[in-house]
C-alpha cells in the first residue's frame, strides 16, 4: 500500500512515498524536496514573504501532480507544517487555499511533535556507528528556523524519547542574523545556548535534515548529492569546521560554483554550518552520524499525526 507524506519546513519543502507490504516492510518509492524559503526574514516580517508562497504554492502544485500519478488521493496524503508555520501571520490562509486548491489537509505541529516524529523515523534505521557506544542517543534536526534536540533510550530494538527541547535558531534564521552582524548573531545563540540544554551533552550525535545532508556531502565533496552515500556516515568536527573555515567568506555564488547540487540551499548553508558549529560546541560534540531519515519517515510509519502534537 503507498503512503505519501509531505514536510514543509522553514527552508525545503519534502515529499516521501513509501510502499508498505502486509508485514509493514517498506519500499522507498519517491523522495523530492524544494527549497522555497518560507522562513527568509521571518523573524522581522512575522509572515511568508510574497516569494516564498509562489515557490511553495509552485513545489506543492508539484508534488500534488506526483501523487496523483501513483493513484493517491490528496487529501490522504499526512502534511506538516513546522517552526515557520507557527509563527507567520498568513501561515493559515496560505495553507487554508492550500487545502482548497490542491487537497492537501496541512497539520501545523509543536515542537515537541516534530521531535517526536523526527526521533521516530531515525529509530527505524539507528546508525552502528552510535550503537553500542552509549545507552541514550542524541538526534539533533537542523531546519530553517529551529533546532530540535531529541533524546532517545534504546532497550534491544525498543526505542524510548526521553525528553527534547526546540530552539529557535535554523540554517535560514542564522543567515539572516549573519546578515544584521556578526554581534547580533551572537547574542541571539547567547540567549539560545543556555544551561537548560546542557542534559544534550554527548560526544556523537546524530544529525538529520537537509542542512547537514548536505555538509555531508560537501565534505565528501560530491559533485551531486547520493543520500546512500552518507546515510549513517560519521564526521569529525574539525572536518565541518574546515568546511566552514574554507567558505565563510565566499559567496552563495562560490559555494554554488563548487557544490552544484545544493540550488537555492547555498545562500544559508555557511550560516547554518556556524549555527551548528556554535551548538556543537555547547554540546561538547566530538563527532557526527548522518541519517537521511526524519520527520517525514516518522509520520508514515505512524500512520498519521497524534491530535496531542497538533497545534
Amino acid at each position: 500500500m503507498l503512503r505519501a507524506s509531505i514536510d514543509i519546513g522553514s527552508n525545503s519543502i519534502l515529499l516521501l512515498i513509501l510502499d508498505f507490504d502486509a508485514e509493514s516492510n517498506y519500499q522507498e518509492i519517491v523522495n523530492e524536496s524544494r527549497v522555497t524559503s518560507l522562513g527568509r526574514n521571518l523573524d522581522k516580517t512575522g509572515v511568508f514573504s510574497d516569494e516564498s508562497l509562489v515557490d511553495s504554492r509552485l513545489a506543492l502544485e508539484q508534488y500534488c501532480e506526483i501523487i496523483k500519478d501513483h493513484k493517491i488521493d490528496p487529501r490522504d496524503v499526512i502534511v506538516t507544517a513546522t517552526e515557520a508555520a507557527r509563527v507567520a501571520g498568513n501561515a493559515s490562509v496560505f495553507f487554508s487555499s492550500i487545502q482548497n486548491e490542491l487537497g492537501f489537509s496541512v497539520s501545523i505541529i509543536s515542537g515537541e511533535g516534530e521531535a517526536y516524529y523526527t526521533a521516530l523515523g531515525v529509530s527505524y534505521d539507528v546508525s552502528s556507528a552510535v550503537s553500542g557506544e552509549q545507552n541514550n542517543i542524541i538526534i539533533m534536526d537542523i531546519g530553517g528556523a529551529s533546532t530540535e534536540l531529541i533524546e532517545i533510550s534504546k532497550n534491544g530494538e525498543k526505542l524510548d524519547i526521553v525528553r527534547s527541547v526546540s530552539l529557535p535558531v535554523g540554517s535560514v534564521r542564522a543567515t539572516d542574523w549573519l546578515l544584521e552582524s556578526e554581534s547580533f548573531f551572537e547574542e541571539k545563540l547567547s540567549q539560545i545556548l543556555l544551561k537548560e540544554i546542557e542534559a544534550y551533552k554527548t560526544k556523537k550525535i546524530i544529525c538529520v535534515a537537509g542542512t547537514m545532508t548536505s555538509v555531508a556531502a560537501m565534505i565528501k565533496g560530491s559533485k551531486s548529492f547520493n543520500a546512500g552515500e552518507i546515510h549513517n556516515v560519521s564526521f569529525s568536527i574539525s572536518a565541518l569546521s574546515n568546511l566552514y573555515n574554507r567558505y565563510s567568506l565566499k559567496s552563495e555564488e562560490d559555494v554554488l560554483q563548487d557544490y552544484s547540487f545544493l540550488g537555492k540551499r547555498s545562500a544559508t548553508i555557511v550560516g547554518g554550518m556556524k549555527a551548528v558549529l556554535r551548538i556543537f560546541d555547547f554540546l561538547s560534540v566530538e563527532d557526527f552520524v548522518i541519517s537521511t531519515y526524519g520527520l517525514r519517515y516518522g509520520v508514515l510509519f505512524d500512520g498519521g499525526i497524534d491530535e496531542r502534537f497538533i497545534k
